[in-house]
């Protein structure tokens, strides 16, 4: 694997309120994640938020982590315990935790990562100031939709058709986040796109195999909850059915998916452990802005590339900041 160069960020400005919330060694914080329990990818991140927690606050600061999975009467039944248990700071990670949570409490601190438009779905006010209990940051936007069209385009030059797999946890009132930018870039580049809702696991082979069927077409997996559970199966059937994917969670693309692009989320939980601090000293969520990615990662697996039998242009891999081979 390669190093390359790192995509940087956006500066950030911070302000303070006086104290409501005090800092005590044993504070009450939770953290909610949308893994099955031992899953190594949550536990990764896990162990992130809590290292970076602990040099905030106090070497022995303790964490409850719960753990949903893809789940969501589980997800559901997960924030009502952990909203009447009343902690001082909760933590939620992606859309689906953030939202059950945020549904059932006003009061208490709510620190976010990975809830996309969060002022579009109503959970803050406004990026700069976001007015209420929740703040937090965004993994990925609405233009990353373009962005991953034409990566696979510029890979895959012959690409005829674009499968956007979307899922609830991408949509805003019923349409995915990612579709405006998909199309529009596809339609300059000359690509057919298909956004196609996916509910459950067993609706991705079918999509998979008609995509194999038609030829010359490429996936896009949306990021999300269901992503999360299902990246590893969409990886298997892309490779074995040489569907050219990009996905938007780094770890597929070490898993054997053709490319990925997005932001480290290791880098945005340890940034999010740190608002969680600032709020247990005393800080207002309420003025803590939302803050954007500061790093963006692409990866291509030329390994999987090969096996496939595409040719990835080096002009292409030049952009690369990670390639597994």
């Amino acid at each position: 694997m390669r190093r390359r160069t790192v995509i940087a960020g956006l500066p950030v400005a911070l302000a303070g309120w006086p104290r409501a919330v005090r800092a005590q060694t044993q504070a009450h914080v939770v953290a909610f994640w949308p893994f099955a329990e031992g899953d190594a990818e949550g536990r990764t991140l896990a162990d992130a938020f809590h290292a970076a927690l602990r040099e905030q606050v106090h070497a022995d600061q303790p964490v409850d982590d719960r753990w949903a999975g893809a789940d969501r009467a589980r997800t559901g039944l997960l924030a009502t315990e952990l909203v009447a248990a009343q902690p001082q700071v909760i933590f939620a990670y992606l859309s689906a935790q953030l939202s059950a949570v945020a549904a059932l409490t006003k009061q208490i601190p709510i620190v976010f990562v990975g809830a996309s438009n969060p002022v579009r779905f109503g959970y803050v006010e406004s990026l700069q100031r976001p007015g209420g209990n929740i703040t937090g940051f965004t993994l990925y936007e609405a233009p990353l939709g373009g962005k991953w069209v034409a990566a696979l385009k510029e890979a895959v030059p012959s690409l005829r058709r674009v499968t956007l797999l979307s899922n609830a946890s991408t949509e805003i009132r019923g349409e995915n986040l990612y579709a405006e930018p998909f199309r529009s870039t596809a339609a300059a580049l000359g690509i057919e796109p298909l956004v196609l809702k996916v509910e459950t696991t067993a609706e991705i082979d079918p999509v998979i195999a008609d995509l194999a069927r038609q030829g010359d077409g490429g996936l896009i997996v949306a990021p999300g909850t269901f992503s999360e559970a299902n990246g590893d199966r969409i990886v298997a059937l892309t490779t074995s059915h040489k569907i050219p994917a990009v996905f938007a969670i780094r770890r597929f693309a070490y898993r054997g998916g053709l490319m990925s692009y997005g932001p480290d989320p290791v880098e945005t939980v340890r940034r999010a452990a740190a608002y969680v601090a600032r709020i247990l000293r005393g800080e207002n969520p309420a003025t803590l802005p939302v803050q954007a990615p500061t790093k963006f990662d692409f990866i291509v697996n030329l390994k999987t590339a090969r096996s496939m039998g595409v040719d990835i242009a080096s002009a292409l891999l030049a952009q690369a900041d990670e390639i597994v081979e």
